[in-house]
């Protein structure tokens, strides 16, 4: 708990987002990557890796950009920012929440690295809004990532919504519409990574695929499947049935494959 609420001191939060409680779940998760980090390595890896071989292939295409605008980078855990200031004149990291390792890349690579507080849904100022016109877009001069974020994106605004009273089918529809805006505006530029929560995964019992139809959906959008990979998420005993995530790296460059 104190743990939490140092780390809760240790945010730079936009208010919207605060009032919704995504500062307190920030500080939980920075906590819990500090907790689990040698359990997490090899998802942290993966996604690293992932990143970074998306990022190339931009890099090398004809019309590479010089930018990169990396969605879900507040607390900079899984993205190797280094590497990619090798590839890219300037970075954006992009979230609501921002720690300590985010505000210090910023002071170090002055001039190249920002903190750019944006809520990538558009609704958390109003839930209200129609997530599909909410969604702000995304800038088409840049390499866009968006990391571990999709299943995310969701998860407040339709919890807030279902406290509120709001009738259960008509929160799932909005939670898929969020979703659904977050892909299109990442199908709008012509370089773009997206890392999702493919499956949840369980001990003696079949994978559940989390979003059915996405893979089918950008393939057909012009979508190449990158890697796939296993995040041991809950590790034996810190719950009572441990689950993990299949993750799935997708990405464009350029107009290959579109």
């Amino acid at each position: 708990m104190i743990e939490e609420l140092i780390a809760w001191a240790r945010l730079d939060c936009l208010p919207a987002a605060q009032r919704l409680g995504l500062r307190r779940e920030a500080a939980a998760l920075a906590v819990r990557h500090r907790r689990l980090r040698t359990h997490w390595a090899e998802h942290i890896a993966q996604t690293r890796a992932a990143l970074l071989a998306a990022a190339r292939l931009s890099a090398a295409a004809p019309d590479a950009p010089r930018r990169a605008w990396i969605m879900g980078a507040g607390l900079l855990q899984d993205v190797p920012l280094r590497e990619l200031l090798d590839l890219f004149e300037t970075i954006d990291l992009v979230d609501v929440c921002f720690g300590p390792a985010a505000r210090a890349a910023f002071r170090k690579y002055s001039g190249r690295v920002r903190c750019v507080r944006q809520d990538v849904s558009g609704v958390l100022e109003d839930l209200s809004r129609d997530p599909l016109r909410a969604a702000p877009a995304m800038p088409a001069d840049a390499w866009c990532a968006s990391v571990n974020l999709l299943s995310q994106l969701p998860l407040l605004p339709c919890a807030t919504l279902l406290e509120r009273g709001e009738a259960e089918s008509a929160v799932e529809r909005y939670g898929t519409a969020i979703q659904q805006a977050h892909i299109d505006a990442l199908g709008s530029v012509p370089h773009a990574c997206l890392i999702i929560e493919y499956a949840q995964t369980r001990a003696n019992a079949p994978d559940e695929v989390l979003l059915p139809g996405l893979p089918e959906h950008l393939v057909a959008d012009g979508w190449a499947a990158g890697p796939r990979w296993h995040w041991p998420l809950n590790p034996a005993g810190e719950t009572l049935e441990p689950t993990g995530r299949t993750m799935q790296a997708w990405w464009r460059s350029g107009n290959a494959g579109r």
